[in-house]
């Protein structure tokens, strides 16, 4: 997808904007992003945050500081970083792109939380290559049973529970038998 500004370069900002329940959604280069920044045009999320995270503590540094000359505490995390490849989490907002598979392992919740906000989901629902479908859906199948099975013992129907038990048996047994 190309810049909607300067329609050169590959969009890797992606802004939502909703103001009066309007809603306008931009996809920009990374430089036409930090040009609208500069002119105040486009919030950094960056820049936000530092707003969320202690909003008293201008409040603090008025009342207290003047009387005890003590400012507020301002807490700032150390920033993780990849053990294998040195990356940081604002390396990879700022590339749009892992470092390597263990950045995954130490940037779970924050490439999931950015996941989440760019797709709406973190569960693949798109179209599967054929080759996969099946056992695609032999695994939801799978889980559909194991919770009609937890339903049904819950419930004390046991003649129920027999016969859902040994469908997931079979279900289990074809799908070693594909993996041999």
């Amino acid at each position: 997808m190309l810049c909607e500004k300067c329609k050169k370069r590959t969009a890797t900002v992606f802004y939502n904007e909703n103001i009066n329940g309007k809603t306008r959604a931009y996809s920009l280069c990374g430089e036409c992003a930090a040009k609208l920044r500069e002119k105040g045009n486009l919030q950094d999320i960056t820049s936000m945050i530092g707003s969320f995270a202690d909003p008293f503590s201008a409040l603090h540094d008025d009342l207290f500081g003047g009387f005890f000359g003590i400012p507020a505490m301002k807490s700032v995390p150390a920033a993780k970083k990849c053990r294998d490849c040195g990356c940081t989490y604002a390396d990879i907002a700022e590339t749009g792109k892992v470092g390597c598979p263990t950045c995954y392992e130490i940037f779970g919740d924050e490439l999931s939380r950015m996941i989440q906000s760019v797709h709406g989901t973190t569960s693949h629902t798109g179209s599967v290559p054929a080759r996969h479908r099946a056992k695609q859906a032999r695994a939801e199948e799978l889980r559909r049973l194991k919770k009609e099975l937890q339903e049904a013992v819950q419930k004390e129907d046991y003649e129920r529970a027999a016969t859902l038990r040994d469908e997931v048996r079979r279900l289990e047994s074809e799908k070693e038998k594909e993996e041999e």
